[in-house]
């Protein structure tokens, strides 16, 4: 009993999303890692990015890590503080303040449009558009954002100021080499730099004003943002000349090596330290120049790649300037954070990293053991308002399918982890990895003398099976495995995890939303015996006894699909209305083909039961990628509009038309 009423008290802790993961047969199973300690120098920091480069180089490539990174096909929000002392009475999560269905409450994550104070701000193209919250949209004012790149960005919304992040790219000027007889055997090429714009816009009134921009040289990751201060994340690597061999045999070949060897030796500062210009409104250049300092770099005493993540603290309430930068000689692909931590992950082959077995002391790499896939984790404090700091990394094996595999509580990481990659049980062409049958686990990792170390796991989830979606709550998880069937397992990770229930169902959620009253939402695909996915799919669960979950109630959407499959910011739950909202596109096969674009609003009873509370349809080739809640009324988001509806009815009642942007 006294499980039941902890789970029903917790229903809106900590979530997790998807996580897949490989283990070795014969790997030690315990999370690796080693204390980081920042290079001496500049001529130590250059020596060793070279180094990686050089040892890297092929015929026709840099040797990139070999990195896989999925989208997060799960999630959900969850709540600490006071927001989860507040919706602990009903048990229920609803979205964020500023409309976005969040992984942790009180950590607000970038995306496509925000709702707060009446306004959607929404960001389509190259404009930031400001569009008043009501029946029928209108459009109040807009800006357009300094650059060419139209596409990709994501924004924030900081009290009465918008951060707008758009990743770019700049091609690079710098001609490879040329002339000669045995050159003409060569095809250089310059990659150009990937960039990340950072634009900081004034939303006092309702036409949004530029204030500052920031430029920086790397890949945008993602960003957060907790009480005010803002983290963004970019990874940066050095881009020398590549030279490909345009014909065919030994002495092309061997000089296409030899050049790509040569050009590794002679990047310089200004290619492996991250750079940053930041301007005014009247471009006014404020800063100019590295990012970070050679000494205030971390790196691993073992070889890391060539890969600068960079974690840049912003206050955006008093401009773009950067409070404090740390950088790590590492790549990063995902972002997790709490309010206390952020963590940055990768997942690939151990080609670049030691990922397989490690020495801490040496740094040795076993080659005995078979090459796998594992997920290396750095975990940074973000207590400060003003600071990050490095706190410490490890890893784990596998994959991670994308930020929800990921969770903290009471000081602990969790990590959800499927042993077998999803494209087979061989490794990569030219790995000797060879892998057991797929099986899923959730690892435990502690903080320790700058190590991420494994203190505890629950293993052999699903066999044959991968994960699809993982819910925490507090210490108990709910990890959904499918190939034919829809295991929900539901585990005690407090103490020695262990499994608590099981419960089978056709088809599979990849989505799962607490409802309160030990009852879960899960939106995903029906299926047949045999595992063919059929159409999609809400199914409630009930899971107050932990050791006898039951299915309450499913509603078939029929064939389509929808952006909160894989994209849990697209899913919407009202809990005062009951009521769950999201993006569905219909596909009528025997229509020929034809799709309805829309979003549908999913009504929940006390008892679990649902029913269809109705459908906002879109224009054909209008798309919806966000279902926004205002009360009485939703809007459904898509690239080039805004469609208005009634929140009980999902009734249109209106529609604004943004442009390309």
């Amino acid at each position: 009993m006294h499980r039941r009423t902890a789970l029903v008290g917790v229903l809106a802790a900590s979530v997790v999303g998807l996580g897949a993961v490989q283990l070795a047969p014969g790997a030690a199973p315990a999370a690796r890692a080693a204390g980081l300690t920042s290079y001496s120098g500049c001529d130590e920091l250059l020596a060793a990015y070279r180094s990686e480069l050089e040892r890297s180089a092929t015929t026709g490539a840099f040797g990139w890590p070999e990195r896989m990174v999925f989208s997060a096909t799960g999630g959900v929000p969850a709540a600490d503080g006071l927001a989860a002392r507040d919706s602990a009475a009903t048990g229920a999560v609803g979205s964020g303040p500023t409309g976005t269905n969040l992984q942790e409450q009180g950590v607000d994550e970038p995306d496509l449009a925000k709702l707060r104070g009446g306004r959607l701000v929404v960001l389509t193209g190259r404009e930031l558009k400001v569009v008043s919250a009501e029946a029928q949209p209108r459009l109040l004012g807009s800006l357009r954002m300094p650059g060419d790149q139209a596409y990709g960005g994501e924004l924030l919304l900081v009290g009465d100021r918008a951060v707008v992040v758009v990743p770019g790219w700049r091609p690079d000027p710098q001609a490879g080499p040329g002339g000669g007889d045995e050159q003409r055997m060569l095809m250089p090429i310059r990659p150009g730099v990937p960039t990340t714009e950072v634009v900081l816009a004034d939303l006092t009134g309702d036409q949004p004003r530029l204030l500052e921009r920031s430029t920086y040289d790397g890949q945008y990751v993602s960003a957060r943002l907790v009480d005010g201060t803002l983290r963004l994340v970019t990874t940066t690597r050095p881009q020398p000349v590549v030279v490909y061999p345009t014909e065919a045999g030994p002495v092309a070949e061997r000089l296409a090596r030899t050049a790509n060897e040569q050009a590794a030796a002679s990047v310089g500062l200004l290619d492996v330290l991250p750079q940053v210009v930041r301007r005014d409104a009247d471009g006014t250049v404020l800063e100019h120049g590295a990012a970070v300092a050679c000494d205030q770099t971390f790196h691993a005493p073992y070889a890391s790649g060539a890969s600068t993540l960079l974690v840049t603290t912003i206050r955006p309430g008093d401009g773009l300037a950067a409070t404090d930068r740390t950088a790590v000689t590492t790549d990063g692909d995902l972002v997790y954070a709490a309010e206390d931590r952020l963590y940055v992950a990768t997942s690939r082959w151990g080609t670049v990293a030691p990922m397989v077995a490690v020495d801490d002391t040496r740094g040795a790499v076993d080659r005995s053991l078979p090459a796998e896939v594992r997920t290396q984790v750095h975990a940074f404090d973000t207590t400060s308002d003003t600071e990050t700091e490095y706190v410490g990394s490890g890893s784990v094996p596998g994959y991670v399918l994308g930020r929800w595999a990921l969770s903290r509580y009471d000081g602990d990481l969790r990590v959800a982890t499927t042993r077998q990659p999803p494209w087979g049980t061989a490794g990569p062409e030219g790995s000797t990895g060879i892998v057991a049958e797929s099986s899923s686990m959730v690892v435990k990792l502690a903080e320790r003398d700058g190590a991420l170390v494994e203190t505890g796991r629950v293993a052999g989830l699903g066999k044959g099976e991968q994960i699809q979606a993982v819910r925490y709550f507090g210490d108990i998880a709910a990890v959904v495995t499918f190939r034919q069937t829809d295991p929900l397992y539901l585990l005690d990770l407090s103490g020695d995890p262990q499994v608590l229930g099981e419960l089978k169902v056709p088809g599979f959620s990849t989505y799962l939303h607490p409802l309160g009253d030990g009852l879960l939402l899960g939106l995903g695909q029906d299926a047949t015996s045999t595992g063919q996915a059929t159409g999609m799919q809400v199914s409630v669960f009930d899971i107050s006894d932990l050791s006898h979950p039951v299915l309450r109630d499913r509603l078939r959407l029929g064939e389509g699909w929808s952006t909160a499959s894989d994209d849990s910011r697209a899913f919407g739950y009202d809990p005062g209305r009951r009521l769950a909202t999201f993006p569905f596109t219909s596909y009528e096969p025997s229509g020929g083909g034809l799709e309805q674009p829309g979003a549908v609003g999913v009504s929940v009873a006390e008892d679990g039961t649902l029913r269809l509370a109705g459908r906002l349809d879109t224009a054909a080739g209008r798309w919806p990628q966000r279902v926004l809640s205002d009360g009485d009324r939703v809007y459904a988001v898509t690239d080039n509009a805004v469609v208005a509806g009634d929140a009980s009815t999902m009734a249109r009642t209106g529609e604004l038309t943004l442009g390309a942007g």
